[in-house]
């Protein structure tokens, strides 16, 4: 195997839903050589996520340094009215490191980081990962680097496949982690490139279909160590491995970062039937979804995990059979269920998964009602209400606090995002939006049901624990645990490669895992705020039904 004509000054390798509490236990287990190794000549620890610690708020954070506040991407949906066509690529209201990199003269390539679509045109390459809408050319920029990948990364897929990874034999696993890698040394030979950022994604992938059956709530240690899991992130062990050997030399940095973390969920807190008891939001229709609607749903998610399939089994035959069923079965639902928010009686609606509130604010919201004088009360109230919720089982409070949205963004798109923020006392609690959450494999959740509803069996979901590493010249070594959060990578980057940081930054250079710092960071005015998306980076319908299955496939929708 050829050397790399010239290795990245800087590697950074991103390890998507990699879970601190599960690496440390596979670590002290002795299943993790690699990650083990970089941490003994380096440093590592948690990494701590956003809120939410959802996919594009978490990834963009990575890439800016800055929290949702900051960046405006807070959910795979948008609260502010921003349609759904729109990439949260084009989203995005900052800048990245890559591209205020490439602007400072640095070759800078990246593969398979998600919500990098569209691509941006840097000095080496990018080609896009999660939420890019299919395999094709739009993924990559230049397209010569889409060449090398269409020829070396056969089975490359930019979307997380949908059906259950049970089903993956041990060649199909190590096939699909081996192409990171692989497609990361050929883009490299045919542009080299002094900062590099791979990512592995089916770790998360694999989390979200086993781990309830692989360990118990909040215990890492009891994780199967022949189960699929251990085994996934020991085939990303053995990988990174591969790719410290062929991709960094004595002098490049190492990095590596996840996203968020891995829970077992055995509780479930609808807010929306709270809401709907409290006569804080309501209706067009009370009819509620019934069995007849729950039936139509467990049908359509059935179908769309059989689209996807289909897509990567190379059948896109039977997938365009498919996909108009999904459609009928979805237009049925929606005719037996009229659950259109009557925003005219609404004052406030729990959105997404993480227990966040947004209010129906005049001058704000499209149909607002309720004025900004009349805020303060209103928040006082439902910050009441959910404080007040007991899980049935242990008699326990739901929530440790409740968050208004400016204690926990700061930054000119604070208004984009969620009024108020529920933080759990425990992993196990998954906070959802019934409306938002009937693609998914748990109950759907009606007005028959209770607020808090135990799961049997448990399912999945994020939690904020991710995991941060970081090695070479100058680092100290064996420091654990490194405390980290991910707005800080960003400036650590700058901070190793000697380029000032902006001062609007959220995070900071990790100056304590040096052996010697012997320069203070410098600080630069902030990096140029991106426009607002144009009508042209929209999805086509077909690649906004393709992306809506996906994430419906995966529970996020």
């Amino acid at each position: 195997m050829l050397d790399l004509p010239v290795k990245p000054r800087l590697l950074a390798i991103g390890i998507d839903g990699a879970d601190y509490r599960i690496t440390k236990s596979l670590m002290e287990r002795g299943m993790l050589r690699n990650l083990a190794a970089l941490a003994e000549r380096g440093a590592w620890g948690p990494a701590q996520s956003t809120i939410p610690p959802l996919t594009p708020a978490a990834w963009t954070t990575i890439m800016t340094g800055k929290d949702p506040g900051k960046h405006g991407v807070f959910d795979f949906l948008p609260m502010d009215g921003t349609p759904f066509d729109v990439p949260v690529g084009s989203r995005r209201r900052a800048t990245t490191v890559w591209r205020a990199l490439s602007d400072a003269g640095f070759r800078v390539g990246t593969f398979n980081l998600p919500v990098t679509y569209p691509p941006e045109e840097l000095s080496g390459f990018q080609v896009s990962g999660f939420t890019a809408p299919a395999y094709s050319a739009a993924i990559a920029t230049p397209p010569a680097a889409f060449e090398v990948l269409d020829e070396a990364g056969r089975g490359y897929a930019p979307f997380a496949p949908p059906d259950r990874a049970e089903g993956l034999t041990e060649r199909q696993l190590r096939d699909r982690i081996d192409l990171v890698p692989i497609v990361s040394r050929r883009l490299l030979r045919a542009f080299p490139c002094d900062v590099f950022m791979a990512n592995f994604q089916i770790v998360d992938w694999v989390q979200h279909s086993a781990i309830a059956e692989e360990m118990k709530p909040g215990d890492a240690d009891s994780l199967d160590p022949d189960g699929l899991i251990a085994r996934t992130y020991q085939l990303v062990d053995e990988r990174i491995g591969v790719m410290l050997r062929e991709l960094a030399g004595p002098e490049t940095h190492v990095l590596l970062i996840s996203d968020h973390g891995t829970a077992v969920v055995d509780r479930v807190v609808n807010l929306e039937k709270l809401f709907l008891d409290e006569r804080l939001m309501a209706y067009e229709s009370s009819s509620g979804i019934g069995a007849v609607g729950a039936s139509a749903q467990r049908v359509r998610t059935r179908i769309a995990l059989a689209v996807w399939t289909a897509l990567k089994r190379g059948l896109p035959g039977l997938a365009a059979r498919l996909r108009p069923l999904a459609g009928r079965v979805r237009d049925h639902l929606a005719a037996r269920t009229d659950t259109r928010i009557d925003w005219s009686r609404t004052v406030a609606v729990p959105w997404g998964l993480y227990g966040q509130v947004r209010f129906n604010v005049r001058g704000r919201d499209r149909e607002g009602v309720i004025s900004a004088e009349e805020l303060p009360g209103l928040r006082a109230r439902v910050s009441e209400l959910l404080l007040r919720l007991q899980d049935p089982v242990t008699g326990k409070p739901v929530y440790r606090e409740v968050l208004d949205g400016c204690e926990a963004y700061c930054g000119p798109f604070v208004d984009s995002g969620p009024d108020l923020v529920c933080l759990p006392n425990d992993d196990r609690y998954l906070t959802v939006c019934g409306r938002m959450f009937r693609g998914s494999s748990l109950p759907l959740m009606d007005a028959q049901q209770g607020t808090v509803v135990a799961l049997d069996p448990p399912e999945d979901f994020h939690s904020a624990s991710g995991i941060f590493a970081m090695a070479g010249p100058g680092l100290r070594t064996g420091l654990h645990p490194l405390p980290a959060r991910l707005r800080d990578f960003v400036p650590t980057v700058l901070y190793l490669l000697n380029q000032p940081i902006p001062d609007d930054m959220d995070g900071r250079p990790l100056l304590e895992a040096f052996s010697s710092p012997a320069r203070l960071p410098r600080t630069c005015d902030p990096w140029p705020t991106p426009e607002p998306p144009a009508a042209e980076t929209a999805y086509t319908p077909e690649e906004q039904r393709e992306l809506e299955d996906q994430l419906a496939a995966l529970g996020y929708i």
